[in-house]
This record gives structure tokens, C-alpha cells and sequence, in this order.
């Protein structure tokens, strides 16, 4: 029974420690390049407390507080304003970078799949 007991512990502090590393992955700034020449710079400042993400989104147009954001494990969702409009994020920590998917208001100016079509864009970190 000790030794059940002890197993259980050591498992559940193993997959805790893997949700917390995840979470510190993503905290932090990231950079993606969009546009024909890949000439317009986003930075996103993420912040992670336990499964809540906050910060900010940095584009030429002006920042974007992060609102409804979430993180489980390696995957994030959040949400931000523009124009009156809310836009929808969705994304994967995948070692080194975010593949972020970024969903667009209906009739948006992205077509199919917002920014990056249906691959999304690819967040690296700044270092």
C-alpha cells in the first residue's frame, strides 16, 4: 500500500513539474514577422500565472493588452482587441517556437485562416 501510495506522489509530482516547465517556456517576449517582405515585426510579451496568460501584443498599429488568455500544458489561447473587433489566438509551444494560429473577425482582411493563412505564424523567442 506504501509503496502505491509513493508511486502515486512521485507520478503526480513528475507531471507537475512537466505543466510547470511548459508554463515558464512560454513566459517571456516573442517575435513574428508577417507581411509580403516579412517587413511588419509582432511582439508578444507573455506573462503566465499558474493557467492564466496575460501581457501584451505589440504591432505597428499600437499594443493590445491580452485578454481571456490560458495556457494547459504546452497550448495557449487568448484573445485581443482591435477596432472593436476580437480577435482569437490559439498556439503550441513546440521547443523554441509558438505555432500560433490567429482567427480574424468574419469578413476580415486575412481570408481563410487569418494571418498566416491556414499554417498560422511562428513565434520565436527574443533572446
Amino acid at each position: 500500500m506504501k509503496r502505491i501510495l509513493f508511486s502515486s506522489v512521485l507520478v503526480f509530482t513528475f507531471l507537475l513539474g512537466i505543466s510547470a516547465t511548459a508554463s515558464e517556456g512560454i513566459t517571456g517576449k516573442w517575435r513574428a514577422t508577417m507581411g509580403p517582405g516579412g517587413d511588419m515585426v509582432i511582439t508578444f510579451d507573455f506573462k503566465v500565472n499558474g493557467d492564466q496568460l496575460t501581457g501584451t501584443v505589440s504591432t505597428p498599429m499600437g499594443d493590445q493588452e491580452i485578454s481571456n488568455g490560458k495556457v494547459d500544458g504546452n497550448s495557449i489561447s487568448f484573445e485581443t482587441k482591435m477596432m472593436d473587433s476580437t480577435i482569437k489566438h490559439t498556439g503550441k509551444l513546440d521547443g523554441e517556437v509558438i505555432k500560433l494560429k490567429i482567427e480574424m473577425p468574419e469578413g476580415g482582411p486575412q481570408g481563410p485562416g487569418g494571418p498566416g493563412g491556414q499554417d498560422g505564424i511562428t513565434l520565436t523567442r527574443v533572446k
